[in-house]
Formats: structure tokens, sequence, C-alpha cells
């Protein structure tokens, strides 16, 4: 189900883009095509008002010759001709009468609204009426005391060019829409190609179990952030499973000796039941060293498996008190060591006992080559725990590896352990944000120096 939506994912994506942009364009299309259509619309219709207001100013100045006293029944010339482009005037008294063109009475239906401007109740207006089954624009207006005029104009070529101003607009906003919907499904499909590169990828990685494909976008946007993203991740994941696999293969080698020898060692206990209680307890004694060592070395491979997958929670820890802890330890396993201490108590964020557990490895290191009778110094200064100890030291070509997983160098080799402490250390020391260095003083031994970040420090109380 997961690949499947990978796969289909960029198409749903393009889709979604195509269909957003598409109707982001046709909603804008439309509303500027209704306010063009309105306006165009509007203007033509203000061009019909002027032509009207020009036709009440000449009959007007028609019934200005009559100086007032308009005869009655008197009509414009030129008001019996109204047709499709002709127009038509009348007038109307304000006693109701209708003075019409004798071809035409009644062919524009008298109104109170005209009464009422004939008797100067109301001002001039605009309407729209049907003579004759023709659409027209009809101003009434007052023309002389107790007379109004109705002038009426056809509005066949205003809906005409209307209409064809209406469906040039349709055509174009169709037109819009189309061409919209192919850039954007250009624009989506180029834009949306580094996500199709990556679920190729994806797709590849799960179903070879390889994570050494990459995603090859060189772009500043969020996708190429994402690409970026989904690289990095691949490289955690490929560095993942390289240690996972070194892990299992050096666990797999240190753990074949001690193995071969307890075996052996079994096998000669129960094939010789003629061994004396001296030589049977030798090699009992030997068996419980080997299963010690057996299970030092397991528990080191679980703490540095755990220390890279288990999610850990954080608060303050005294670094002191770490150290405090690890020393006593460190003088109950190791009585011929002394540990001389100087600690400044600081205070850390972390996981108190995983800082506890590096600090030990740090003690049991340095104890583990010290010559006996020799101390080990201990000192705490602004989150950096320095450990010297005065052994035979590290020689300069083993300093870079010493806290590689199993490395042992070559003077280290007849000396217990499983080469796992020092990686743990450093393994906690990263986890916490700081560092572990190792030192080859001028006069012998080796220094540790174990740093890790603080949030404050006191004065140093020495020990």
């Amino acid at each position: 189900m997961a690949r499947r939506w990978i796969r289909r994912g960029p198409m749903l994506l393009r889709t979604r883009f195509t269909l957003a942009v598409s109707v982001a364009v046709a909603a804008v299309t439309l509303v500027i095509t209704a306010v063009a259509f309105l306006v165009i619309r509007a203007d033509l219709r203000d061009q019909l008002q002027d032509e009207l207001a020009a036709r009440e100013a000449a009959v007007q100045h028609l019934a200005a010759r009559e100086h007032g006293r308009i005869p009655e029944g008197w009509v414009p010339p030129e008001s019996d001709r109204f047709g499709t482009t002709s127009p038509y005037t009348q007038l109307v008294a304000s006693d109701g009468i209708v003075w019409a063109p004798a071809g035409d009475y009644g062919l524009l239906p008298k109104t109170q609204g005209a009464v009422d401007v004939a008797a100067g109740r109301r001002a001039a207006y605009y309407s729209d009426a049907t003579l004759g089954g023709v659409r027209a624009m009809v101003l009434t207006a007052p023309l002389a005391p107790g007379l109004a005029m109705q002038l009426a104009v056809p509005l066949n070529s205003v809906d005409t060019e209307v209409t064809r101003v209406g469906a040039t607009l349709a055509l174009l906003s169709v037109a819009g829409i189309a061409l919209a919907a192919l850039v954007g499904w250009g624009v989506a499909r180029a834009g949306l190609a580094p996500l199709s590169r990556l679920a190729a990828v994806a797709e590849q990685v799960t179903a070879t179990g390889d994570p050494g494909e990459r995603v090859d976008v060189d772009r500043p946007d969020e996708l190429g952030r994402l690409a970026a993203s989904f690289n990095t991740m691949l490289d955690a994941l490929q560095r993942s499973l390289v240690a996972q696999r070194q892990l299992v293969s050096d666990a797999s080698h240190e753990l074949r000796t001690p193995l071969t020898s307890m075996r052996l060692n079994i096998e000669l206990l129960a094939s010789d039941p003629g061994l004396s209680e001296q030589e049977r307890k030798e090699i009992l004694d030997r068996v419980a060293a080997q299963g010690a060592e057996l299970g030092t070395l397991v528990a080191n491979v679980t703490e540095l498996a755990r220390g890279e997958s288990v999610e850990r929670e954080y608060d303050d820890v005294w670094l002191q008190d770490a150290v405090v802890a690890g020393l006593e330890a460190a003088r109950r396993d190791w009585p011929r060591t002394s540990f001389p201490a100087d600690l400044e108590p600081c205070v850390t964020f972390g996981d108190a006992e995983r800082i506890r557990g590096a600090i030990r490895n740090l003690l049991d290191n340095a104890a583990k080559f010290s010559p006996p009778g020799e101390p080990v110094e201990v000192r705490l200064r602004d989150g950096e725990i320095v450990v010297r100890d005065h052994g035979p030291g590290i020689a300069a070509a083993d300093l870079p590896y010493v806290f590689n997983r199993f490395y042992r160098a070559a003077s280290a080799r007849g000396v217990p352990g499983s080469g796992l402490g020092l990686s743990i250390v450093r393994q906690v020391a990263e986890a916490h944000g700081g560092d572990v260095q190792t030192e080859s003083p001028a006069d012998g031994g080796t220094l540790i120096r174990f740093r890790l970040p603080v949030r404050r420090c006191a004065a140093a109380s020495g020990s």
C-alpha cells in the first residue's frame, strides 16, 4: 500500500495542481469577464441615454417656438416611424391624456410615472419598455407646465452588440481557462519532476534494500531541500547499515575466540574424567573467566546498539557525582591503583546512566594499562573530564583508531578486553554534543579528554 501511494503520489499532486490552477484562473477569468461585460453594457446604454438626451434637447428647442403655449395634440415631427432603428416620441398631459402620433397611438402605454413628471411631482427618468414587440429605452422628462414628453429609442443595436461582446468574452474565457490548464499541467510536470525521481529512488531502495541510490536535484526551492534531506537520510541509513554489518562482523569475530576456547575447555572436562581436582578447578576458572569475558562483550555490543536506536530522556546531570560514582566502582575493582581526583561541580544536560557508564569505561581502561602502584589521575573542569594514566602509552600510528569498534593496538593485544569501551565513550560524547580525544604526554602514559557541554559550574572543590 505504501509503495502504491508513492507511485501515484506525484500524479495525484500534478492533477491537483492543474485543477487548482484551472479553478483559480477560471474564477479570475469569470470575474473579469463579468465585470467587462457589465462595463461594456453600461457604456452602450450610456451612449443610448446620451442619444435620448440629445433628442430631448431637440424637442425642447421645437417646443420653445410655441412660446410655452403648446397646441392641443401637438406631437414633435418625425415621431411616427418607430421601428428597429427609428425613435418614437409622445406627450403625456398631467390629466393622463396621451398625445401620440396618429399611426402609433397607444404604442407606448401611459404610466403613472409619466403623469407625475407632467404634474411636476417627479423628475425625469429612464426606463425600459416594449413597443410593438421591440425593446426600447424610454426617457420621460418635463416639457412644459402640465406636460411631459416620452422619447423611446430601440435597444436592438445595444442588445446585438452586448450579445456579440458576451459571446466573444465567453470564448476568450474558455480559451484562457484551457490554456491555463495546459500551462498548469506543464508547470506541475516540470515542478514535480523531482518528486517523481524521489519516488522512483524510494521504490528502488525499498525493492533492493540498498540505500546507495541518490536523488539528483540541484535547485534552491523547497523541492530541492526535500531532495537534499532525502539524500541525507539515505546517507545516514547507509552509514547505519554499514556500521551494523561491521558491528555484526566484528562481534562474530570477537565472539569466536572465547567461544572456541570455552568449548575446548568444556570438552576437556567432559572427555577426561581422570583429571585431578586441581586441574579441574583450573579449567573451571578458565571457563568462568571466558564466560565473564563473553558477558562483558555482549553487554558492550548491546550498549552500542541501544545507544544508536533507543530514544532516551535527558535531564540535568551533576558531572562530579557521575565521576564520584565511577571512582568508587574503579577503586573497588582495582584496589592496587590509586585514583586521585580534582573535581569541579558542573551541570550538564543528558542521560546520567550513559554518562556514568562512559566515565567508568575511561577509568577501567586507564587502570587496565597502568602499572601496579601507579596512580590514575582524574580532573574535572568546565565540563571536561581528563583521565591520565602512566602506562605504556599509545603509539602515534594507533591514536586515530583507538575509538573504533573492536580496535586494539598491538601493545594491547595481550590485555583482556573487547575493544568496545572507548567506542562507547565516543558514542556517549557525540550523543550529548561533546567529543573525546586521546593524547600521549611527553613523559609517558595516556591522557583522554572527555568533553560535554555544561550549563553552569561552581568553584573547584578538590578530592
